[in-house]
């Protein structure tokens, strides 16, 4: 018997960003409804709220973000709530990873102390997505235990999906992972380290931040003696300092989204996403 013929009513989820709205959708289905705060196209690092959107926040069964040190303009929204939302950065394994490059200037310094000192765009690592799709599921069992036995499945046929599409990108990537390259922002350091990817460094911690002199011209030393092969910029920013910066030069631009813009939420959305994403960093490492 299927979850979606058990189960008569649907919990009403909220979640600030389109990839926790992916991570919790792949794994619930039908068990909720799971809307998504901010508009597409939208940054976390630079969104102020509406009082719509308040609204919307108030009238969740559930609200899901990421937590203060990614989402600031949350807080005090957050702290009024009724029932208490669920930060996926605080405590638990989402919180947890390796850290892929150091900051190298006082600026970045304070952009990571900000952090926690931990990469708060947990969503880009499958481990790191399952350890939050796991915080989701205990939530919803300590609210609605009659339904536990059903969100342990959801989130046990989840595990096993994502255990195959994580299998089939290793796969996937060994074929670029020496291939160095650099990212506009520096948001995708958990992809990075648990592909194995060769990411050279960023332009920058803060998408609103201009990259300091001293970086941009590492950078252009690196592109000029092929140590890097492509450089990625994001949809939600203009980045005239990358065309720029490599002008002249025989270096590929891919495009990486770290918000999912363009995934349908629904089953397999996460999935979609990480194959979205190592697919550009296939295309444009192998010149494709």
């Amino acid at each position: 018997m299927s979850l979606q013929t058990v189960y008569a009513g649907q919990v009403r989820v909220l979640a600030s960003i389109k990839p926790i709205q992916l991570i919790a959708q792949d794994m619930l289905g039908d068990l909720a409804q799971i809307g998504v705060l901010l508009p597409p196209g939208s940054s976390p690092h630079h969104y102020s709220l509406k009082p719509s959107s308040i609204a919307q926040i108030h009238d969740a069964d559930l609200f899901i973000w990421g937590g203060p040190g990614l989402e600031l303009f949350l807080t005090k929204t957050v702290s009024q709530l009724e029932h208490p939302a669920l930060a996926l950065l605080e405590g638990g394994e989402a919180h947890h990873h390796e850290e892929a490059q150091t900051a190298d200037t006082e600026a970045d310094a304070h952009h990571e102390h900000d952090h926690g000192g931990s990469d708060p765009h947990f969503w880009m690592a499958p481990e790191r997505a399952l350890a939050a799709a796991d915080l989701i599921k205990d939530r919803l069992v300590e609210r609605y235990p009659e339904n536990a036995a059903l969100y342990e499945q959801a989130y046990n046929d989840f595990a096993a999906r994502l255990a195959v599409t994580d299998q089939q990108l290793q796969q996937q990537l060994k074929a670029v992972g020496d291939t160095g390259f650099y990212v506009f922002h520096d948001a995708f350091g958990s992809f990075v380290t648990h592909y194995q990817l060769n990411q050279l460094g960023y332009f920058t911690v803060d998408p609103g931040r201009k990259p300091g002199a001293r970086r941009l011209s590492e950078i252009r030393t690196a592109l000029e003696t092929n140590q890097a092969r492509c450089v990625f910029v994001e949809p939600q920013f203009k980045a005239p300092v990358v065309a720029s910066l490599i002008r002249g030069l025989d270096i590929r631009v891919g495009r990486l989204d770290p918000l999912a813009v363009a995934i349908d939420a629904g089953p397999d959305g996460y999935s979609n996403y990480l194959q979205s994403l190592a697919d550009s960093f296939t295309n444009c490492l192998s010149g494709e």
